[in-house]
């Protein structure tokens, strides 16, 4: 996610660049500017409503630092009408550059639109290997975390479920192989 995040830095300042601004205005668009979009963004987004009472208190501070700052109030309402697309637009791009990275949401989402769709039951099981068998670095499973105690190994457990498999079905006894049958022919 770091990684992503300092590309998505790097794709800011290379924006700035192009449009040959001053460095006060791109500082005062890295910290001010960008701040007031990103969590007026996150604001509107959330479902939670306890997150999106915090953040709606960090969009109304950064929107207030934003409007006070003396570039803001220097600016023509173009200026500040251009500048504030543009960082709806960077901001837009962040969010789209870190979803990928979301972990197990993240694999979910990729999953849904390459087959447009998951079955239930798909679902179900990529749910029962999320919780009892991927690990952390310390070896521990989610499960493993929430009840307070280790869970039998989940491939182990499937195998002792499973019924006995029948035997493969005995195919047609082979064909006798025919070698052809070709006449002399004479030289």
């Amino acid at each position: 996610m770091a990684a992503v995040v300092d590309l998505w830095w790097e794709w800011v300042e290379q924006s700035l660049s192009v449009r040959d601004c001053e460095r006060s205005t791109g500082d005062w668009v890295k910290q001010y500017l960008l701040p007031a979009h990103y969590w007026h963004q996150q604001s509107v987004r959330t479902k939670n409503p306890t997150l999106n009472a915090t953040y709606q208190i960090a969009a109304q501070q950064a929107q207030a630092s934003l409007m006070r700052h003396p570039i803001t109030t220097a600016m023509s309402c173009e200026q500040f009408t251009h500048w504030q697309t543009w960082a709806t637009s960077m901001v837009t791009k962040f969010q789209r550059t870190s979803s990928p990275v979301e972990g197990r949401n993240g694999y979910l989402s990729q999953i849904h639109h390459n087959r447009r769709g998951l079955s239930t039951r798909r679902l179900r099981v990529m749910t029962t290997i999320h919780n009892f068998h991927l690990q952390r670095s310390d070896g521990s499973t989610a499960a493993e975390r929430l009840f307070g105690k280790p869970s039998p190994d989940l491939f182990e457990w499937l195998v002792q479920q499973m019924p006995v498999l029948p035997q493969a079905r005995r195919g047609k006894a082979a064909a006798k192989a025919r070698t052809p049958f070709l006449p002399t022919v004479p030289a």
